[in-house]
């Protein structure tokens, strides 16, 4: 514990903190990523060591103190040495009350460490900047404000193409259901093995299913009692978020990837919550192009890294340079036994 600018810095274990969900809950800007939930499973997972820090008056061990920010992190390896990051998502930015006038990331930082906040422009985070902070561009995220009913999105929002593609979906008979994680892991499987990917180990998504329990839905899409296309959201407060889609490619042509998101995006309707939030993708790709039939805003994804000079390890461009040589090698890359293992040390 240390004492920055009138504050404690404090090390916890959020599932042992009760003080860390109620701050999260309670903050508008928090995201599933952020819960003690979300840290509690990547550790179990992972084995990660953690390193989540609140900032609070006086002591979350009495009455008197109070937080008034989280940050999460968990030391991983990043190739050059050792960094400290919120893996497997987009979202890592510190939550802050407005009470609190200090830029978080200076006030964690430690010489001998390299801290990286994972940053979006609607987080509410503010005291950062590129040429300071070492701000490395990682993709966006689209998120749509279901700020009207669902069939005025479908009228006034969403891509003609998007109607057109729904219809061909119904008209090929394809149907959408409610999943399992057993039925859904090998097409999620099946997925990354076409895209020379690592994957993540069956008992992560069991795991995030049975702890977070009706905030995880399983959509899969049918078509002649084949499951041919599933999405992994969660559904966590007023946002629901399309974490891991997966498809076989033999049957885009009944596009079913159209269909599952439009019922995602019914779901969150019904659910009267505010946001779907498509997720990251890099601008110009095909992905970013498909998620940006469903209108919503896109939202430039930025790393800050302190200290800047190391601003490098936050770069995902490397990723990009291997993604036209992994397909040829997927057999290794999603091998049982090398995948997870992969996928542990990549962290994204």
């Amino acid at each position: 514990m240390s004492e920055t600018n009138t504050l404690t810095l404090q090390a916890v274990c959020p599932i042992d903190t009760p003080e860390w969900n109620t701050f999260v809950e309670a903050h508008p800007d928090a995201t599933v990523f952020h819960t003690a939930e979300w840290l509690h499973t990547i550790e179990t997972i992972f084995e990660y060591e953690p390193r989540h820090v609140l900032l609070t008056e006086g002591d979350t061990d009495n009455e008197d103190g109070t937080v008034h920010a989280a940050v999460p992190g968990f030391v991983v390896s990043d190739g050059f040495g050792q960094s400290v990051l919120n893996p497997f998502c987009e979202y890592g930015f510190p939550l802050i009350d407005d009470a609190v006038d200090v830029a978080v990331l200076s006030t964690l930082q430690d010489a001998d460490e390299t801290r990286i906040i994972k940053d979006t422009g609607w987080s509410g985070v503010c005291g950062y900047n590129a040429a300071g902070y070492g701000g490395v561009p990682t993709g966006s995220s689209i998120r749509l404000s279901l700020d009207r009913p669902f069939d005025e999105l479908w009228e006034s929002v969403f891509e003609k193409d998007v109607r057109r593609c729904v219809r061909t979906a119904r008209d090929h008979g394809v149907s959408v259901i409610d999943g399992s994680v057993d039925a859904f892991y090998p097409l999620y499987l099946e997925t990354m093995q076409r895209l020379g990917s690592p994957q993540f180990p069956k008992q992560f998504f069991a795991s995030l299913a049975d702890t977070f329990g009706e905030s995880v839905a399983i959509l899969l899409a049918q078509h002649d009692e084949d499951t041919i296309a599933g999405v992994f959201l969660f559904e966590w407060d007023d946002t629901t978020i399309v974490w891991t889609p997966a498809s076989k490619r033999t049957h885009w042509d009944h596009r079913p990837n159209h269909l599952l998101y439009v019922e995602a995006i019914k779901r969150a309707c019904v659910a009267s919550r505010s946001v779907v939030d498509f997720g990251r993708s890099r601008r110009g790709s095909s992905v970013h192009r498909f998620k940006a039939q469903f209108g919503g805003f896109d939202y430039p994804l930025t790393s800050f890294v302190a200290p800047p000079h190391r601003a490098g390890r936050a770069s995902l461009d490397g990723y990009g340079r291997l993604s036209t040589i992994t397909p040829y090698i997927a057999p290794l890359i999603t091998h049982p036994s090398v995948g997870p293992t992969l996928k542990k040390l990549i962290h994204e």
